[in-house]
């Protein structure tokens, strides 16, 4: 009957969850126009349309791809495996229970629960999304173009010489709270499933600035207050949007292999269902999947662990990838298990690259009061323009079992590269309960 209701709350809880407050899809969009649409609208006649296309440039490419950037990474979070913990030897027709190590973190040992096991569990996950790159969130730049207005080619009038950089000034962070549940069908098959509730939070104050080169002819035609003689070239549009809501829902099968070896195989699908919000960040609007082979062995206290595979990812500007876990858990004191891992992921499809407005452009200008002409380079952006985005990260944790049926476990997440979306570490507590 305990099973039963854990099961049954686990499956109600998606309707109790408060849908999501904003559109955060609609946020850096809002910046965009708030600068190149809105922001030039003091400037004399024409000009103040000069930054239209740049704009139009912004909402159709770069806003996508910042979205699905910061998507992507919430709803690819690896969730933590929801072993069995301590086991039992039923080989004198009463349970013994094994007072060996407790299981991996976020890797998965090839064993399975055995029939008729339930065990229900708890995981929360602060990300902090510190960088891109190796670039602070907060100090990312964008430089946008004036308007091609004569012959082909920017730099044959003065007005096409402005630019204007926007640096976004984000600070973006999402938690991750995860019901799941694991039972075991066979003696060697599971089926488990996770609900994650997702809280995203974006918040900062972009700021704009226009590098004037009509100012320095005596007056600036584009300007975002004041007057061409006397202009504000800067401006600083704040932001601060949150939503929250279901993510996308996962659902697990895991085969324990009939080997008569030394040592211990499965395989996994992992099905992540489109469930989160797209448009709010809880989910990538796609359907993704993963197969996993699983090898461990286990030497007394000490199991090392080997699970690779591939992840298909349907979203746009989201890559497939050849996915690898690598490490260990091992028993400290009975109850008490040290789990390292290095988690690993390979980008596949180098078409599915999270480009940022990349390379750049050459302005020929001409000199004040000169015959000269100049050729000047300008960078869009100054984060990497690349076409993978390969993450490796390591995994410390401790599992505590205070008694045969409840554990807690606690890990840090540490990148150990700079590609990707990256925080600089993200700690996930938790709780299982075997029943």
């Amino acid at each position: 009957m305990l099973r039963r209701t854990a099961l049954v709350c686990l499956l109600l809880t998606p309707l109790l969850v408060l849908p999501a407050r904003a559109q955060l899809s609609n946020t850096f969009d809002g910046v965009f126009d708030a600068t190149l649409r809105e922001g030039f609208q003091l400037s004399p006649g024409a000009h103040a349309n000069h930054f239209l296309p740049a704009a139009e440039e912004a909402n159709a490419a770069l806003t996508p791809a910042l979205n699905s950037l910061i998507a992507g990474n919430i709803a690819s979070f690896p969730l933590s495996s929801s072993v069995a913990g301590i086991t039992f030897d039923f080989s004198t027709g009463q349970p013994v229970p094994i007072q060996g190590s407790l299981g991996p973190i976020f890797a998965e040992n090839a064993e399975t629960l055995g029939g008729g096991r339930l065990v229900v569990g708890f995981s929360a996950t602060h990300l902090s999304l510190d960088s891109f790159r190796g670039i602070p969130l907060e100090a990312m730049r964008f430089t946008f173009l004036h308007e091609d207005v004569g012959p082909p080619g920017l730099g044959d009038s003065p007005n096409e010489n402005d630019i204007v950089d926007i640096t976004l000034g984000l600070d973006a962070s999402a938690n991750i709270f995860a019901l799941f549940a694991r039972y075991g069908i066979t003696s060697n098959l599971d089926v488990s499933l996770a609900i994650p509730f997702v809280d995203v939070h974006l918040q900062g104050a972009a700021l704009a600035v226009v590098q004037s080169f009509t100012i320095a002819l005596g007056n600036a035609n584009h300007f975002f207050d004041g007057t061409s003689t006397s202009p504000i070239l800067q401006k600083e549009t704040p932001y601060d949007e949150s939503a929250s809501g279901i993510g996308n829902i996962a659902v697990q099968l895991k085969y324990q292999l009939p080997l008569k070896a030394t040592y211990n195989a499965g395989l996994l699908v992992d099905v992540r269902i489109p469930t989160g919000d797209e448009d709010n960040f809880l989910g990538t609007g796609s359907a993704s999947a993963r197969g996993l082979l699983l090898v461990s062995r286990k030497f007394g206290d000490f199991t090392p662990h080997v699970n690779v595979g591939y992840n298909y990812r349907g979203a746009d500007f989201d890559s497939d990838e050849f996915e690898f876990i690598v490490g260990f858990d091992q028993k400290l004191l009975d109850g008490m298990t040290f789990a390292l891992d290095f988690l690993g992921g390979f980008d596949l499809n180098t078409d599915e690259a999270i480009r940022l407005l990349p390379g750049s452009v050459t302005i020929t200008e001409q000199v004040p009061n000169t015959s000269v002409r100049a050729e000047r380079f300008i960078a869009r952006s100054n984060v990497p323009d690349q076409d993978h985005d390969h993450t490796i990260n390591a995994a410390i944790g401790l599992r505590i079992a205070p008694s045969e049926k409840f554990q807690l476990l606690g890990n840090l997440l540490v990148p150990l590269q700079s590609d990707g979306l990256r925080s600089a570490v993200a700690p996930t507590i938790g709780m299982v309960l075997s029943l």
